[in-house]
């Protein structure tokens, strides 16, 4: 299978979007849903699920995955890491369905055992992790991932995904569910320690993109 750089990705998100005509809100939809079933596929309903959500794409996949969780009965709950988002971007939209129906929480609960969605950063990401965000990886990687397991949308949060390196540090999932494509990174060793299990979702873009060239 063809693998993708960040770049790559980008010009596949755009085209899709300004050549083919698919919605960034389907796009969305259909992320969160795979991200998702693969949450429901290895957690039980009574696991309590906590939803950390960044401020871009990302995280409105994590709001996405939040609510189609909640109405399959699961105990949700969104940390989100913006206060607001703007409700003309696909992310704002998405996190204020979200907020119709579930609880936003201001950090990491102690409880015997939750399932964890990482989405705090995409594959956009090329800075070094810092702040706020740095200490919530931190607390979910000192997590047991027995109790505690770890799916990450699309990357996991901090991962560089053209080298497969932390940028500082990164999320340690149990599962990622990448979209469309496996980024570059992937295949170096390094990253085989943050990854997982690697699921390759299939979330609408058109299949023209996807094929080299």
């Amino acid at each position: 299978m063809r693998h993708v750089t960040r770049e790559e990705m980008q010009e596949i998100d755009r085209r899709a979007a300004e050549e083919h005509g698919v919605p960034v809100d389907v796009l969305m939809e259909n992320a969160g849903r795979a991200v998702a079933d693969v949450v429901a596929e290895r957690t039980s309903p009574a696991c309590p699920v906590v939803a950390v959500c960044g401020r871009g794409n990302n995280g409105g996949d994590g709001f996405v995955a939040a609510r189609l969780l909640a109405e399959r009965g699961f105990e949700v709950e969104v940390l989100a890491r913006g206060k607001a988002y703007d409700p003309s971007t696909a992310a704002g939209r998405a996190w204020e369905r979200a907020r119709e129906g579930l609880p936003f929480v201001g950090r990491l609960k102690a409880r015997p055992m939750a399932a964890l969605v990482d989405a705090i950063f995409g594959t956009g990401l090329s800075r070094p992790v810092e702040g706020r965000e740095r200490e919530l990886i931190r607390e979910m990687n000192a997590l047991d991932r027995r109790w505690f397991p770890v799916v990450a949308v699309d990357i996991p949060s901090g991962l560089d995904a053209n080298t497969g390196r932390p940028l500082g540090i990164a999320v340690e999932a149990s599962a990622t569910v990448t979209m469309g494509l496996p980024k570059v990174g992937f295949k170096s060793p390094s990253a085989r320690k943050y990854l997982g299990e690697l699921i390759v979702a299939d979330i609408g873009f058109p299949p023209a993109l996807l094929r080299r060239g």
